[in-house]
């Protein structure tokens, strides 16, 4: 097994955890499986070294990584982007888009999008300080502890009522993909016959 990527298959018959601040119960390996399922021109090894990245952010902080991977695929279509916020801004949350108007906020490595992202999730969720410095100048305007689940991050972090009920359907989608052929060979990330 790679360092880092935890064991494949650890979820099953666990139900998702809506909860921002919370360990999480996929792998490394499995969201960056369902990163590639969903958008296959993305390969495996860069889905996974993604994921790693939100893995380590998220853990740095406390907030679930899953909840936060998930946001990710929402608001960007699955790393397609083609919304409002474009793939240069290193903005994986929408952080700053408005409805029908600003783009967003750019940030400067796909490290530092993610590391706002946390910073904004941990925010929501609760009032336990940052362990990292902040990088997102929008963590002033948060109302802090106002979404300790992914069900109040409907008319609060987005304008959409159903925000909620999409990352609850991503989150189980995530988890049932996992459960089913957990066996990817190394090979599979690192190119080779398998």
């Amino acid at each position: 097994m790679l360092a880092g990527l935890g064991s494949v298959g650890q979820v099953q018959g666990v139900p998702p955890n809506p909860f921002l601040m919370a360990s999480g119960a996929l792998s490394p390996w499995e969201r960056a499986r369902f990163l590639v399922h969903e958008n296959p021109s993305i390969s495996l090894a860069v889905a996974l070294n993604f994921s790693l990245l939100y893995q380590e952010e998220a853990r740095s902080e406390g907030v679930n990584p899953d909840v936060a991977f998930a946001q990710m695929l929402l608001e960007t279509h699955d790393l397609r982007f083609g919304g409002q916020v474009q793939a240069a801004q290193n903005n994986f949350a929408g952080i700053g888009a408005i409805d029908g108007g600003n783009h967003g906020l750019s940030f400067l490595s796909p490290r530092e999008g993610v590391r706002a992202q946390i910073q904004h999730l941990k925010y929501y969720a609760g009032n336990a300080p940052l362990v990292h410095s902040p990088v997102n100048p929008r963590l002033i305007w948060i109302r802090r502890s106002c979404a300790p689940t992914i069900w109040q991050l409907a008319g609060t972090w987005a304008s959409d009522p159903e925000y909620g009920v999409k990352l609850n359907d991503l989150l189980n989608r995530m988890t049932r993909f996992a459960q089913k052929d957990p066996l990817v060979t190394v090979s599979h990330v690192f190119g080779g016959s398998g």
